[in-house]
């Protein structure tokens, strides 16, 4: 389906402009329009009509007897002095009495307001007009309840201008939103790392030039990405490989070394049957550092079931002690009370702990030891392992979690590869948990702490809850 026919920013605007003119324009004719009809119909009077109703009723009023016999027009109001200044009657009130009062003592007028004053000499009394200087409502409720038609004409172009600008720009800016939303529709779907979708598409040009842009350049990083996906696939695929075809000959090595070793040898020829054991073995190492590189890259598969933490720990020390016997370092465990069950993928759990606290007996000092805390902490679960080692590194801290980062330490350790806290981290992501590392203040040594969340999220959202 084509799109519509564009047009650019640049006309969009125009048309706006002429809209917001046109609008304006009306605004001020339709006020007046009505104004002209009712000075046409008689519903409203020109300007003079009051000046001129007030001049042609001096003498009519000046000769009548009794006021009460003058129809004074709307508008026309009065005030009734006696010979001395008094108050006979008026109908007015406020500043416009005190003005009329003013008038008749001293005949000064503001020419400036809107409101005249006539002077009529009676017989035995003196009469001040009040006129209006505009045009008025011929009707005595409109009178009283609106204010004059001048006034209301202002207040009607205000509204109107007002009312105009309004709907046009937020209609305007509404259809500028309206031709943006496929771009703030594409933009969330990338937030969301979504590239499997269609670009949308805008009637204005230069919106359109740009969805474009950004539907080539979600293309062609789509396309980069699933290039990229296939060369790591085809990696571990050739790793996975290149670990079976290594299996094969290292286990006929050590077939052939073990039945060497089974034979009469002497001192020289032990130890080069010696050599050759030590070397199978780390390249059996080797082997399973390969098979790790291509699980972490292509992210481990979770089976998360609920087990009891203490029975689960109490495992896991039974098997770290071993590791400690070995190498000559105390070990330390210290677990909570109340860890209550933890759901989580045990063996791949175990692998990460184990890890943790390999890496530590590592790096101890002979006869030193390795402290081991387990606890429950606002919702994780924390093992922190500390060793009494000259602690981490700015880079280590910075890097450890890094695939095949080797800080100086491990260059001169034993069998290490950089794959020991990249191998944990990833296990500990994929259960949306977090690896800290930093350095202890007690013992000068090194500080690895695994949070785990008490519920298991797995790879593709599966919840798995603790059971409480």
């Amino acid at each position: 389906m084509g799109i519509k026919k564009t047009t650019s920013l640049k006309a969009s605007f125009w048309k706006f402009l002429c809209m917001l003119l046109l609008g304006l324009a009306a605004s001020v004719i339709l006020p007046f329009s009505l104004i002209f009809i009712g000075a046409t119909t008689g519903f409203i009077t020109y300007a003079d009509y009051s000046e001129q109703s007030a001049k042609s009723l001096v003498p009519v009023i000046a000769a009548t007897p009794d006021l009460a016999d003058v129809a004074l027009p709307v508008g026309l109001k009065y005030l009734v002095l006696d010979k001395n200044y008094q108050v006979l009657e008026t109908s007015l009130k406020g500043d416009d009495f005190a003005r009329a009062m003013d008038y008749a003592v001293s005949g000064k007028i503001n020419e400036n307001l809107n409101k005249q004053y006539l002077f009529i000499t009676r017989e035995k009394e003196y009469v001040v007009l009040q006129y209006y200087i505009g045009s008025q409502f011929t009707n005595e409720w409109f009178y009283v309840h609106f204010p004059s038609p001048e006034v209301l004409l202002v207040i009607l172009i205000g509204i109107n201008c007002t009312a105009v600008c309004a709907l046009l720009t937020a209609k305007f800016a509404k259809n500028l939103r309206t031709q943006l939303s496929p771009l703030f529709e594409a933009t969330a779907q990338v937030a969301q790392q979504n590239l499997d979708f269609e670009v949308g598409h805008s009637r204005i040009r230069e919106f359109e030039d740009v969805l474009s842009s950004f539907s080539d350049m979600k293309d062609n990083l789509q396309a980069s990405l699933k290039q990229q996906w296939n060369a790591e696939q085809l990696q571990r695929e050739q790793i996975a490989a290149l670990a079976h075809d290594l299996k094969t000959p290292l286990t006929v090595i050590q077939g052939n070394i073990d039945l060497i070793c089974e034979t009469t040898l002497d001192e020289e020829q032990q130890l080069y049957a010696k050599y050759i054991t030590e070397s199978s073995e780390q390249i059996g190492v080797y082997i399973q550092t390969l098979i790790d590189i291509s699980r972490t890259s292509a992210g481990y598969q979770l089976h998360c079931e609920a087990f009891d933490l203490s029975d689960y720990m109490e495992q896991i020390a039974a098997r770290a002690e071993s590791l400690c016997l070995t190498q000559g370092i105390s070990l330390r465990m210290e677990t909570g009370k109340d860890l209550g069950t933890l759901a989580a993928d045990k063996l791949l759990l175990e692998r990460a702990i184990l890890n943790v606290i390999g890496n530590a007996l590592d790096y101890s000092p002979p006869g030193g030891t390795v402290y081991v805390m387990t606890q429950k902490v606002d919702g994780f679960l924390q093992i922190s392992v500390t060793d009494e080692g000259s602690g981490f590194t700015p880079e280590v801290l910075s890097h450890a979690r890094e695939q095949f980062f080797m800080g100086e330490k491990s260059r001169t350790s034993k069998l290490h590869f950089g794959m020991g806290l990249f191998i944990t981290d990833s296990i500990l992501r994929q259960h949306n948990g977090q690896l800290i590392l930093k350095n202890s203040v007690q013992t000068g040594g090194a500080v690895v702490t695994l949070k785990i969340p008490y519920e298991c999220f797995g790879r593709y959202g599966a919840r798995y809850p603790c059971k409480k």
